[in-house]
C-alpha cells in the first residue's frame, strides 16, 4: 500500500528515508546531480549575504589568486561526478558520458532498446525517400494517411510481387516494376516525356491480362499509380483519352471502385473513342451521385452538356444549362461555349446562339478575354455565319455593343473599309484559320468592301504554303481572279487614251484586288516547284500583257521551270532576251540558273566537237558576272562558286578553272571549304560515292596531302615565332593556306599542259573571262 499523500501536493517522503537524511548532516552541501555545462562553470559565485564590502573584497582577491573567478587566468576545473547508489553510499562515475546515462536513467536493456528504435527510426525515413522518389510529395502523403488508418497487416506495396505470377507472365510484370522504378527516379511525381508515357503504356499493355487475371495480387495505390501517369493532362500524352478509357475498363473488372473524378474522366473516354451510346447510359445513372454531391456537381453537368451538344440533342443541352443556371455553386459563363457552338453549325439556330454570346459576354463583362471572342468567332465563321463573326469582332475591336449593326446591310464607314477588315483576315491567317479568313474575304465582296490586295497576297500565300489540293486550288482560283482584274485595269487605260478627257471607263468585276507583282511571283514559284511548266508560260504571257516591270525573282522562278521542264538550251536566250528588255538586273540565283543550264552540266557527256564551243560560252557566262561582280559585295555563295569550279573541270579547261578560282578569291571573296578542296583535288561532285569507288585511294592520298601541307605551313609559322609551340593553327590562316594549296595544285595542272607561252595564254584567256589581263603571280608547287 503506497504511502499517504502529503497535504502539499502529490510528491512525498517515506519515514524511512526522512530517519536516514536525519542520521547524515554532511559539512557542505555538494549537489550530486547536475548538468556537464553547469558543472564546468566557475566556482565565483554571487557575492553571499552578510559579508561587508571590505570582506567581499578580500573573497575576490582570493578567488582571483586561486584561480576560480569567472573570467580568471587559471587552469580549467577537474570536475568529478558522483551517484548514490540504493543503500545510501556514493560511487563515483567514471566520465561525462555515463553520467549523462546515469541521469537520464538508461540501464543496459533500455539502452539497447534506443538503438533499435534510432534504426526503425532511420528505416521509415529511407522508406519515406522512396516513396516520394515514386509517387511524389503530394502521393507520399495521401498513402501515409491511407496507412495510418489502416492495419498494419494492410500496408501497400509500391510494387508488384513478381514471384506469385504463372512463369510465361513474370517477365511482362517484372518490367512494368522496372518502368515504375524509372519514373519515380527520373520525374519524382512530375509530368513524363511522350516516350516515357508510351514506355508505360508499352508494358501495361503486356501485363494487363495477367492484372486482370490475378486483380488480388495488384495494390490499390499501383492502380493510382497507373492512372496518374497514363491519363495526365499533359501535351506529351496525345493518347490520354484511349488510355484512360482501356484503363477505366481493367480497373472496374479486377473490382478496383473509381473516384468520382476518375468515373467522369472514363465517361467522357469512352464517348470520345465511339462508345456514345454506352458513355450517355453510364452518365444517366450516375445523375443521383456525382450530379449531386457539390465536389462534382459542375463537372458532371458540364460533361453532360458537352456530350448533348456534340450528338445534337437540343433538349437535353438546355436542360442541363437549366440545371447549372438553377444551381447554387459558382459558375463560369464560359461553359455555355459547347452551346453556342452547336446553335451556329445548325441551319436556323445561329440567332439564338449569337443570343447566348450577348448573355455570356454580359455575365464576364470585363473579365472576357481575346481567347474568348476568338473561340466565339471561330465557331460563327466555321459554319460560315459570317454576319455574326463581324459583329462579334467589331465589338472585340471597339469594345462596345454592336447591335446597331444586326439586320443592316449597308456597314457604316468606321468598318465597311479594307483596313478595318485587314486586321481581321491578319489575325486570322495567323491563328491558322484559312477557311475563315476565306469566308471574311467572301463577305467583304458581299458588302461592297474590296480587299487590298497585300491582304489577298497574304492569303494566297498560306494556301500555298500549307500544300493540300484543296487549299491550291483556292489558292489559283483568286490569283487568276487578281490577274483578270488586272487585265481589265490595263485594257481600260488603253481604251481611255483615245477618249475624251470627260468620259471614263468603270471598271467591273466580282470585286477582286488587282493582281501585283507579288501576286504572280506567289503562283510563278508554286508552278515552280510544282513543275508545271505549261502553266508557267501561260502565267508569263499573262504577266506581259499585265504592263507590270517584272523582277529578279519573277526571272528565276521562270528560268528554272524551263531548267526544270528539260529546256536548259533555252535559258540563257531567254534571259538575255527579259533582261535587255524589261532592264532586269540579275541576281546570284539568275547566275545559278544560268551555270546549270549549260550544257556541260545538263548531259553526261559533252560531245568532243562541242568542247570549244562549250568552254567559249562558259569563259563568256564567267565574263558577264564580273561585270555584275557588284551584286557579291558580301561574297560569293559556296554553291555557286563551287558549281563555277566543276563546269570548268568538266570541260578539262584547266587554264580558265586556274583563273576562274583566282578571281572568286580576289573578287567575290571566296574561301574554299575542305570539301571543295578535296572534290577540285580528285574530279569528283560526290565524294562519299567516290569514296566507295576504286577512286577510294586517290581520295584517301588526297586527304593526306592536304593534311600535309597544313602542318609543314604551321611548323613554319611556329618556327618563325609568329606562334607559340603549344598554339593551333588559327582558322583563318589554315582557310588562307587551304585556298594557296588549291591554287597550287591547279598551277601545277596548267604546267602540265606543256604549253610553249604560258604567260600569253593566261593573259589571252584572261581577257576573254573579262579579267582585263590581270592575272595573280604564280606560285610553287606543292611537294
Amino acid at each position: 500500500m503506497p504511502p499517504p499523500r502529503s497535504l502539499f501536493g502529490d510528491s512525498f517522503i517515506c519515514r524511512s528515508c526522512l530517519s536516514a537524511l536525519r542520521k547524515r548532516t554532511p559539512s557542505a552541501q555538494w549537489p550530486l546531480r547536475h548538468s556537464s555545462s553547469q558543472a564546468s562553470q566557475p566556482l565565483a559565485s554571487a557575492r553571499p549575504s552578510g559579508l561587508s564590502p571590505e570582506q567581499e573584497a578580500e573573497r575576490q582577491k582570493t578567488l582571483e589568486t586561486l584561480g576560480l573567478l569567472k573570467g580568471g587566468k587559471g587552469s580549467k576545473l577537474s570536475v568529478k561526478y558522483f551517484e548514490e547508489e540504493k543503500r545510501g553510499g556514493l560511487r563515483r562515475l567514471r566520465d561525462e558520458d555515463e553520467f549523462n546515462r546515469s541521469l537520464l536513467g538508461l540501464d543496459d536493456q533500455s539502452e539497447s532498446r534506443l538503438k533499435e528504435l534510432e534504426e526503425q527510426l532511420e528505416q521509415a525515413t529511407q522508406f519515406t525517400k522512396i516513396v516520394e522518389d515514386i509517387w511524389g510529395k503530394q502521393g507520399a502523403e495521401k498513402l501515409r494517411k491511407r496507412v495510418t488508418s489502416q492495419d498494419e497487416s494492410s500496408t501497400p506495396s509500391l510494387l508488384l510481387p513478381e514471384d506469385d505470377w504463372p512463369p510465361q507472365e513474370r517477365s511482362h510484370i517484372s518490367e512494368l516494376n522496372n518502368i515504375i522504378r524509372t519514373i519515380g527516379k527520373k520525374y519524382r511525381g512530375g509530368a513524363p516525356n511522350l516516350g516515357r508515357i508510351n514506355s508505360i503504356w508499352k508494358y501495361y499493355t503486356a501485363a494487363r491480362l495477367a492484372l486482370c487475371n490475378r486483380p488480388e495480387l495488384v495494390h490499390a495505390d499501383i492502380w493510382d499509380l497507373l492512372w496518374q501517369n497514363l491519363t495526365a493532362d499533359h501535351e506529351h500524352n496525345p493518347n490520354r483519352m484511349s488510355h484512360a478509357h482501356i484503363l477505366a475498363k481493367d480497373m472496374q473488372k479486377a473490382g478496383v471502385t473509381l473516384r468520382g473524378d476518375q468515373q467522369l474522366l472514363a465517361i467522357e473516354a469512352a464517348f470520345i473513342n465511339g462508345f456514345k451510346d454506352d458513355a450517355i447510359t453510364a452518365y444517366k445513372k450516375l445523375v443521383t451521385t456525382l450530379g449531386a454531391e457539390p465536389d462534382t456537381f459542375m463537372d458532371f453537368w458540364k460533361l453532360g452538356l458537352r456530350m448533348y451538344c456534340i450528338m445534337g440533342d437540343l433538349a437535353r443541352a438546355e436542360r442541363v444549362i437549366n440545371t447549372i443556371l438553377e444551381s447554387p455553386y459558382e459558375k463560369d459563363p464560359r461553359f455555355l461555349f459547347p452551346f453556342i457552338r452547336m446553335c451556329a453549325s445548325k441551319t436556323g439556330m445561329a440567332e439564338k446562339g449569337y443570343e447566348l454570346y450577348r448573355r455570356l459576354r454580359s455575365d464576364l463583362g470585363d473579365s472576357i478575354t481575346i481567347e474568348d471572342y476568338d473561340q466565339v468567332i471561330s465557331y460563327f465563321l466555321l459554319s460560315n455565319e459570317t454576319e455574326f463573326a463581324l459583329h462579334i469582332f467589331t465589338e472585340m475591336m471597339t469594345s462596345r455593343p454592336s447591335a446597331d449593326l444586326y439586320g443592316t446591310y449597308m456597314l457604316p464607314p468606321t468598318v465597311a473599309n479594307p483596313f478595318f477588315f485587314g486586321k481581321w483576315l491578319k489575325r486570322l491567317i495567323g491563328a491558322g484559320d484559312l477557311q475563315g479568313a476565306h469566308n471574311v474575304v467572301l463577305h467583304m465582296r458581299s458588302k461592297g468592301v474590296r480587299p487590298h490586295a497585300i491582304h489577298a497576297n497574304v492569303l494566297i500565300g498560306a494556301w500555298l504554303r500549307s500544300g493540300t489540293a484543296g487549299n491550291i486550288q483556292k489558292a489559283e482560283d483568286v490569283g487568276w481572279a487578281m490577274i483578270n482584274s488586272r487585265m481589265q485595269f490595263v485594257n481600260i487605260r488603253k481604251d481611255m487614251q483615245g477618249l475624251s478627257k470627260h468620259v471614263r471607263l468603270r471598271q467591273y468585276g466580282d470585286g477582286w484586288p488587282r493582281a501585283n507583282l507579288e501576286t504572280f511571283s506567289l503562283l510563278a514559284e508554286n508552278y515552280k516547284d510544282r513543275g508545271i511548266h505549261s502553266k508557267m508560260e501561260q502565267l508569263w504571257a499573262a504577266f506581259s500583257q499585265a504592263e507590270i516591270p517584272p523582277n529578279s525573282f519573277m526571272l528565276n522562278q521562270l528560268l528554272f521551270s524551263y531548267l526544270q521542264d528539260g529546256q536548259g538550251k533555252h535559258v540563257a536566250a531567254l534571259c538575255r532576251d527579259l533582261t535587255n528588255q524589261y532592264r532586269v538586273e540579275p541576281d546570284p540565283w539568275t547566275f545559278m540558273a544560268l551555270w546549270q543550264a549549260l550544257t556541260v552540266n545538263r548531259l553526261i557527256q559533252v560531245p568532243l566537237g562541242q568542247l570549244p564551243e562549250e568552254i567559249s560560252q562558259a569563259r563568256s557566262l564567267f565574263a558577264e558576272m564580273v561585270r555584275s561582280a557588284h551584286i557579291f559585295a558580301n561574297g560569293i555563295e559556296i554553291h555557286l562558286a563551287r558549281f563555277i569550279l566543276h563546269s570548268f573541270r568538266k570541260l578539262d579547261d584547266r587554264i580558265g578553272l586556274l583563273l576562274a578560282y583566282r578571281a572568286l578569291r580576289l573578287i567575290f571573296k571566296f574561301t574554299p571549304t575542305d570539301f571543295v578542296v578535296l572534290e577540285l583535288r580528285v574530279g569528283s561532285m560526290d565524294l562519299e560515292r567516290t569514296a566507295k569507288g576504286k577512286a577510294g585511294l586517290r581520295l584517301v592520298h588526297a586527304g593526306k596531302q592536304v593534311e600535309r601541307y597544313l602542318k609543314g605551313k604551321h611548323e613554319e609559322l611556329i618556327a618563325s615565332g609568329q606562334l607559340g609551340p603549344g598554339d593551333e593553327f588559327p582558322a583563318d590562316t589554315r582557310s588562307e593556306e587551304l585556298g594557296n594549296f588549291l591554287e597550287l595544285f591547279l598551277e601545277r595542272q596548267v604546267s602540265d599542259l606543256r604549253i610553249e607561252n604560258t604567260d600569253q595564254s593566261l593573259r589571252e584567256i584572261a581577257m576573254e573571262m573579262g579579267l582585263h589581263g590581270e592575272t595573280p603571280d604564280s606560285a610553287t608547287t606543292p611537294e
